[in-house]
This record gives structure tokens, sequence and C-alpha cells, in this order.
């Protein structure tokens, strides 16, 4: 169905989807860190941290969309089992 050409390139989207899903939580723990530095000190830049904090995870919603529909393909068209029930906060309610 596929060749092994156009596998890599599946595939290395949906890596590249993957790395740009997880440079927002990148993104997250460095406003989580100036947040904390001007907790108390500067409540203009803690209304702006929040405003973009929510802007974030509309980005990382967006991008979890995008690496999970980019992953799909890769593994459907490898033929590669896996669930599709895939779910961010699956771990934190078992734990």
């Amino acid at each position: 169905m596929f060749d092994d050409r156009e596998l890599a390139v599946l595939e290395k989207r949906a890596a590249d989807a993957f790395d740009t899903h997880m440079d927002g939580y990148t993104a997250s723990a460095v406003l989580h860190d100036i947040f904390m530095d001007i907790l108390g000190q500067d409540e203009k830049g803690i209304e702006a941290i929040r405003y973009v904090q929510s802007l974030l995870k509309a980005h990382r919603d967006k991008t979890l969309a995008e690496w999970l529909t980019a992953q799909d393909l890769w593994l459907f068209a490898a033929g590669i089992a896996y669930d599709t029930n895939f779910d961010d906060d699956e771990d934190e309610a078992n734990h």
C-alpha cells in the first residue's frame, strides 16, 4: 500500500508534529517559572502571563490534534496496531 519512502515521510511528519506539541509544554514551564518569580510583585505581569497561558493551552490542544492525526496516519499506513483512544490525562487519572 505504501512504499518505504512514503512511510518514512509519514513517520517524520508524526515525529515533527510530536516535537511541536511538546514545545508547548516547554513554553508553559518557562512561563510558570516567570510567574513564580514575579508572584506578588507585578500584577500586570501576572495578568499578561495568565493571558499567554490561555493562548498556549489553545495552541497545545491544536498541536495535540495535529500530532494524533499525523501519528494515526503513519501507524495505519505502516500496519502497526495502536490505540485510537489516546487520552493525555489518562496517566494522571490513574495516579
